[in-house]
């Protein structure tokens, strides 16, 4: 069972001897021997070794899982901060990102860690952070419940708003997460200088201006960036964004960097595709077909004149 309490930047240990690798409940023999080589687990002596099963996974996501075969590593960083997430088998991890998995994870409460996610069967993902909060708190780190559900909660809509937007010019799931990265960074920024709360408005204006800034303010809609300033707003309000928003500050950034270092490319594209030149461009083709349309209308009347 998880342990669940207040949480205090100072508690947060994340000194844990030996990687930990946590292991789905369901595997067969041969599933788990396929497991530990999709996450290089070479001998089970090196790790601590927990396992992890369907109620813990459902107690935490309200899913009705009956079993459950994917599984992760986690060992604290040796240099540098933030959270890192590889996804060692990308064809069988079908929703969640590895973009996804980081910035739930500080929400969560997780830093300076380095995960690794595998799984033998075709699963969404959405159960493979429960084995790495289940790591996390057994190894003396405490994480807030709430904070839990918030993480939950938003790599649930994150994983909602990319399927919906998949295919769209000038969106791709690297610059959303890169985007959240960074009003994160933003909103502990203030909350820093400030004693009060953050409001609802401050955080909707930080959204708004960084979908604006990275291009996305054109293809996310209304309630897509609803659903986003909900989440944010709840960031805001939990126990480690409260505690040391410093502390969360470094951790969002350090996120932001690495998406940006690993897809720029894609996050460029999502900015250039919302510069002035290319919405004059857009707007001359629109009125250019405007104006065949009504050439072509002034024409059929001209023949039944």
């Amino acid at each position: 069972m998880f342990v669940v309490s207040s949480y205090t930047q100072a508690q947060v240990k994340t000194d844990f001897e030996k990687p930990i690798f946590i292991k789905g409940a369901n595997l067969d023999p041969n599933q788990l021997e396929q497991t530990k080589d999709d996450l290089d687990v070479k001998n089970e002596n090196d790790y601590e070794v927990l396992t992890i099963s369907a109620d813990e996974v459902n107690k935490y996501l309200g899913t009705n899982l009956n079993y459950i075969t994917s599984s992760a590593t986690i060992e604290k960083k040796k240099f540098g901060k933030g959270v890192e997430v590889e996804i060692l088998t990308p064809n069988t991890i079908t929703k969640v990102t590895n973009e996804q998995y980081m910035n739930a994870s500080i929400t969560a409460g997780i830093n300076n860690a380095n995960i690794k996610v595998a799984s033998v069967e075709s699963v969404t993902g959405e159960g493979a952070l429960t084995g790495i909060y289940k790591a996390y708190e057994e190894s003396g780190n405490e994480l807030d419940k709430q904070d839990i559900q918030n993480a939950n909660q938003e790599m649930s809509d994150l994983a909602a708003i990319s399927e919906e937007n998949q295919g769209k010019d000038g969106y791709s799931d690297e610059s959303l997460n890169a985007a959240i990265a960074d009003i994160k960074q933003q909103l502990a920024d203030i909350q820093k200088k400030q004693d009060e709360q953050l409001t609802k408005e401050q955080v909707s204006d930080i959204v708004n201006d960084v979908l604006k800034d990275r291009g996305l303010n054109n293809v996310i809609n209304e309630q897509q960036t609803t659903v986003i300033i909900n989440n944010m707003y709840n960031v805001t309000q939990g126990k480690v964004f409260q505690a040391d928003p410093k502390a969360f500050e470094q951790q969002a950034k350090s996120v932001s960097k690495k998406i940006e270092k690993s897809a720029g490319d894609l996050i460029n594209k999502a900015k250039d595709l919302n510069t002035e030149e290319n919405r004059n461009l857009l707007q001359k083709i629109i009125d250019g077909i405007k104006e065949i349309f009504l050439s072509l209308v002034d024409f059929i009347k001209g023949i039944f004149n």
